[in-house]
């Protein structure tokens, strides 16, 4: 479904169809954005090795580099020419790393700074790196959204959200937490569906890499 045909059922379905509305088109838009956030965080984030944001830039005598904000998990990574690079926690080094080596990128090391990768080792000549990652959306959702990037199956949970979210807004007339906790545990047991369909599919897609070798 579109954005504007959720909001028209939206409003069926909590009895605001007359102006003037109890929620705004403006608040339904930041409800559902909320809504399709939560989804794609918590079930994990979007496959993703296409968009702009897997393409990290470095410069020559880099250590760290930034990567965009709504990356939740680099997965794997490769350099210019097409080499796999080994992405490494740092605490799963056996050894201290030597901060002044120099040479061909080998690891993408994770947590050791916020919103960084360390290069190691450090490169001598500006490049780039391509990742394969789980992501948050790329844009909100506008009134000219014409998808969400949410599964079609899953459009009518993120309303049990929506409706979580409009029912604590603080006026007399929509203000009621047991509606509220009633949509939030019905928008709960269809993420755990959400999860459960995932991890079956990645299963799937395992066992079937592996059949064909």
């Amino acid at each position: 479904m579109t954005p504007s045909e959720l909001l028209v059922l939206f409003r069926l379905e909590v009895d605001d169809a007359a102006e003037p509305f109890l929620w705004s088109d403006m608040e339904f838009g930041y409800y559902l954005n909320d809504a399709q956030d939560v989804h794609i965080r918590l079930t994990g984030g979007i496959a993703d090795r296409t968009s702009p944001l897997t393409k990290v830039i470095y410069k020559a005598g880099d250590q760290f580099v930034k990567y965009d904000p709504r990356i939740l998990h680099i997965k794997g990574a490769w350099d210019e020419a097409n080499q796999v690079l080994t992405i490494k926690n740092i605490d799963n080094f056996e050894r201290g790393l030597d901060d002044g080596r120099t040479g061909p990128i080998q690891f993408l090391i994770t947590d050791v700074e916020e919103g960084k990768v360390q290069l190691y080792p450090i490169p001598a000549a500006a490049g780039w790196i391509k990742l394969y990652v789980y992501r948050r959306p790329l844009q909100d959702i506008t009134a000219q959204s014409e998808a969400l990037e949410v599964p079609a199956q899953f459009h009518l949970n993120l309303l049990n959200w929506v409706k979580y979210k409009a029912y604590l807004k603080q006026d007399v007339e929509t203000f009621n937490t047991s509606r509220a906790d009633e949509f939030k545990t019905a928008f709960v047991d269809g993420l755990i569906a959400a999860r459960r369909e995932k991890s079956a599919r990645e299963d799937s897609k395992r066992l079937m890499a592996y059949g064909g070798i």
